[in-house]
């Protein structure tokens, strides 16, 4: 018995017996034998037709442009007059639906007048919009007449009784990267590390905005904002943490402060996405910092004589907290942390590191930071000035770029280069330009999480 079928999901054609001109046409599309399609099917409907399979060119399409789809069925026995196959496109979850129905055959060859045994070839050519936003694109297909499709007595297929012919990738244009970007004031004067951040130079500048879910990019529970300062010796960074339970019982350094609560900042000062160093703050004001040379492999990576986390950056970290620290049964109210980080840890033990130290203005490292959150009775909960939306901190190409600015946090133009002098023709050899010195702001990433849950 027929399924029921939406209204307006198909479209009605004529059927018209072939003459003689058709038939020439029809023949070049019964195939003598049994194809090979790509997406191979063999799905039954009603015992009557089998739906082989569907070839797609290209085998990857683009929103913009046509794609070549190719039917094979077979007829067993006719299911009577007027049923005709249909051709449905979409993306995932029902979207950006396109009905692609067509005269079969080109319009030559209906199936009122296929016949049992014979294997019909039907191409048609559809265009995916400009404006197709999904990796995939779903083609449906099945037999229709009137309000009934066609039942399937096997095959994949949706609720409403259509065939799923093939789920085929798109070749979507790579979306622009987007880094979040903040730009630090350089500062004469250094604050008072006592992680207050009651300083001015701390008040006077903005900060990155709240962090966000690190899997989501929705707003966290609890608020953590950043901001950073430097001069020609130190990077300055400062993390601001509401907390109504703020805690912490490991007192080694390098313990692993990631399962508990900690503010965490990676480092990868060339830009690489290869090296860089992973710097954390406890409440308690323990430390763990340890330098990656690759994509989550530590020290011992180097060196079968060292062990994991054995590299001690020069950081000062000061902890300041409004409430009572690992008094879980009161509530409090926040806690900061100031960091001071010699230029040179950046390096972490790449010592032949081309990061230029001091920066100048304008130049920029890849950075990230992170909160790592528990409250009593709840779930660690962690949160990102750069999300990376995956779970991994370690995910260094959603880094966010950190420009070195002014003393008024600002980032003048770089000058043109000057153009190279021209040959004089007839009067000597031309001046030899200065060689261009390019300089590699580099630093060893950071990203400590063989450790970390992330």
């Amino acid at each position: 018995m027929a399924s029921a079928l939406l209204a307006g999901a198909c479209v009605e054609q004529d059927d018209e017996k072939p003459n003689e001109e058709d038939m020439k046409v029809a023949k070049q599309n019964i195939l003598t034998s049994a194809p090979t399609p790509k997406y191979a099917v063999n799905a039954d409907l009603d015992g009557k037709v089998v739906y082989v399979g569907l070839d797609v060119d290209p085998a990857t399409p683009e929103p913009g442009h046509d794609i070549k789809l190719t039917h094979y069925w077979k007829m067993v026995a006719s299911p009577g007059d007027g049923w005709k196959p249909f051709t449905h496109l979409e993306g995932p979850n029902r979207q950006s639906f396109i009905n692609a129905d067509h005269p079969a055959v080109k319009g030559k060859y209906p199936p009122s007048a296929w016949k049992p045994g014979e294997i019909i070839r039907d191409e048609h050519v559809v265009r995916l919009p400009a404006n197709w936003s999904h990796d995939t694109v779903i083609v449906y297909t099945g037999f229709w007449r009137g309000n009934a499709r066609l039942p399937l007595k096997s095959g994949a297929h949706d609720a409403e009784g259509r065939l799923i012919a093939a789920t085929i990738p798109v070749r979507l244009a790579p979306k622009p990267v987007i880094r979040k970007t903040y730009v630090a004031r350089k500062i004469t004067k250094a604050p008072k590390l006592d992680g207050k951040l009651d300083d001015a130079v701390w008040k006077d500048v903005p900060s990155t905005g709240a962090f966000t879910n690190t899997i989501t990019g929705a707003g966290a529970d609890q608020k953590t904002e950043a901001k950073v300062l430097w001069d020609d010796k130190f990077l300055y960074v400062a993390f601001d943490n509401q907390d109504t339970d703020i805690w912490s019982n490991l007192t080694k350094r390098d313990d692993k402060l990631w399962t508990q609560e900690a503010d965490e900042l990676m480092i990868d000062a060339d830009g690489n996405g290869k090296t860089y160093v992973e710097l954390q703050v406890a409440p308690n004001g323990n430390v763990f910092d340890t330098y990656l040379p690759e994509y989550r492999k530590y020290e011992d990576t180097l060196d079968p004589k060292k062990k994991p986390y054995s590299w001690n950056s020069k950081l000062q970290a000061k902890v300041a907290v409004e409430g009572t620290l690992n008094k879980r049964e009161d509530k409090d109210k926040y806690w900061t942390v100031e960091m001071a980080i010699p230029l040179e840890d950046v390096k972490g033990l790449d010592k032949a590191s081309a990061v230029k130290l001091p920066p100048s203005v304008g130049d920029k490292w890849r950075i990230n930071m992170f909160r790592m959150d528990m409250p009593q009775g709840k779930p660690q909960q962690a949160s990102a000035w750069s999300p990376p939306m995956v779970g991994d901190f370690h995910a260094l190409d959603k880094f966010g770029d950190l420009v070195f600015g002014d003393e008024k946090g600002a980032v003048p133009p770089r000058p043109a280069p000057a153009p190279h002098p021209a040959v004089a023709v007839g009067h000597g050899p031309a001046p030899v330009a200065p060689a261009d010195r390019k300089t590699t702001a580099a630093v060893k990433g950071e990203r400590p999480s063989g450790k970390s849950k992330k």
